[in-house]
């Protein structure tokens, strides 16, 4: 590489410390000119563009640098990182492996090599591999996190904190480490330190992105009356069904309280007007705030901890007037009538940083078999796809006597309408589940191994909704006895409705 195109590279590094992709790219897209097929510096290109997600176009880059240099051991780590991108977990371990062979003290293809194995729920393995990393190079911190993520999966909660200490012992700048400190601690119900390290969702690796910086940030919830305070939902719709009961407790401190929710929320959250303003995001401001807040940074201000969640409930109410087609849908009858949910859908990112959160879904195939128990009219409150599509295609097949209720539900005030028109509600850890507790609505949680901390380690009950009931998988993407569980409870639960009509 020539001096023009060293410094033309290392200004490009420059840049993607700075996220400047755009101009990485275009700096070294003209070393390649002066330097025609250098494998580092294709090899940094690739980089960006996985950096960019372009995941395709990152795996043709560094396959040419890999061409031009096949003993480039950095360039084989990379290539494992795109195929793990990619979800081609054992190709991306065959890259990392060949990364070890060619630098063998190059402690972050042994990390990433640990990383392809969570994915793959190869805990025990991932250890081994960090630990190697670690011995490599003993401060880490990365490597640490890593291990500590993996713990939290064998459910070696105390361990996964001391690898997090050791993280922001050696680094106290690393938030990544307190972010994953917070889901530790609040799940286990230490909100103390929770809440508080639960702020660094706004600086971690993928961080929520924090608004409306032009108004005071509320700092405490004294000397309120009288003020007016924006509170603003940050993530997603369960988390803003979870935590607008916090606008109350500012309404008794004196606050003139305007909420900021999605478009999907007003009409459903319309009982919450007794005690603030709700508007839509993206409408425009047009008063003066003395302070604003992010929603879910509330349990924070008022010290929350687990004897004063403040879980009276319902805290949400559904709509006065239900629609004449819920009504004809829902017919009065002698058996228990139960709503289902069994997919919250897919993202590729969830804002708690996991890569895959399909995992919280049940197949339809499996949450078909409650269909056994007699004596229930099952509803689906299913909306969205690929559930939706897929109950139309394979409902007479798999669950003929399904009532499919999704030509109803245009917003989450009209699911509100059948939650109440409901027994009991069946669902997994999705926004509905949210909603069916916040109406105060017996609601089953279907919950992953790999639970939220929203529902606490190992419990049956939730502090948050008293009306709720937790089933928990017992082994990692076992769902088969979770239904098992819920099929017992329901008939049960069916016999004994049967016997008070």
């Amino acid at each position: 590489m020539n001096l023009d195109a060293q410094i033309l590279f290392k200004n490009a590094l420059d840049c993607i410390s700075q996220s400047n992709l755009e101009a990485a790219e275009a700096l070294l897209n003209k070393a390649l000119l002066a330097n025609p097929n250098n494998d580092e510096i294709l090899r940094l290109l690739s980089v960006v563009a996985a950096l960019r997600l372009d995941h395709s176009k990152a795996i043709e880059l560094i396959d040419q640098a890999i061409l031009v240099a096949p003993d480039n051991g950095i360039a084989h780590s990379n290539r494992g990182n795109v195929l793990q991108a990619l979800g081609r977990y054992e190709d991306a371990i065959s890259s990392f492996d060949q990364a070890i062979s060619l630098l063998p003290d190059y402690a972050e293809a042994y990390n990433n090599k640990g990383n392809a194995l969570q994915d793959l729920k190869r805990f025990d393995e991932a250890l081994a591999w960090y630990d190697k990393a670690i011995a490599i190079e003993p401060n880490y911190v990365e490597a640490y996190c890593n291990k500590g993520n993996a713990l939290e999966w064998l459910r070696r909660h105390n361990e996964a904190m001391e690898n997090f200490d050791k993280a922001t012992s050696i680094n106290p700048q690393y938030t990544d480490a307190y972010w994953q400190k917070a889901m530790n601690q609040l799940a286990g119900g230490n909100f103390e330190l929770g809440w508080r390290n639960y702020e660094a969702r706004w600086v971690k690796s993928n961080p929520v992105i924090f608004q409306y910086s032009d108004i005071a940030r509320l700092e405490n919830t004294e000397n309120l009356n009288g003020k007016k305070v924006l509170v603003w939902a940050e993530q997603g719709l369960g988390d803003t069904l979870q935590f607008c009961r916090y606008v109350k407790l500012l309404w008794v401190k004196g606050a003139q309280v305007t909420l900021i929710v999605p478009q999907a929320l007003i009409r459903v959250l319309d009982s919450l007007q007794e005690f603030c303003r709700v508007i839509p995001m993206g409408q425009n401001l047009d008063e003066r705030f003395e302070f604003q807040t992010p929603l879910m940074s509330l349990p924070l201000l008022f010290s929350t901890n687990i004897d004063s969640i403040p879980a009276e409930v319902p805290y949400l109410f559904p709509p006065r007037v239900i629609s004449k087609s819920i009504q004809d849908l829902v017919k009065p009858s002698s058996n228990l009538k139960v709503g289902i949910v069994w997919s919250g859908g897919f993202r590729a990112i969830h804002s708690d940083g996991h890569a895959d959160f399909h995992r919280r879904n049940v197949e339809l195939e499996q949450i078909a078999d409650l269909k056994e128990i007699q004596g229930i009219d099952f509803y689906s409150l299913q909306k969205g796809d690929p559930a939706e599509s897929e109950l139309i295609a394979k409902k007479n097949e798999l669950w003929p006597s399904l009532i499919n209720c999704a030509h109803l539900i245009h917003d989450f005030s009209d699911t509100a309408a059948l939650i109440e028109s409901m027994d009991l509600i069946i669902s997994v850890d999705t926004s509905t589940a949210h909603l069916a507790g916040a109406l105060g609505k017996s609601v089953w949680i279907l919950n992953r191994y790999d639970s939220c901390w929203r529902w606490l380690l190992g419990q049956e009950q939730s502090p948050w909704y008293p009306t709720a009931k937790i089933y928990q998988q017992k082994n990692i993407a076992n769902w088969a006895e979770v239904i098992e569980r819920v099929k017992a409870d329901l008939s049960d639960l069916a016999q004994k409705y049967s016997k008070t009509r």
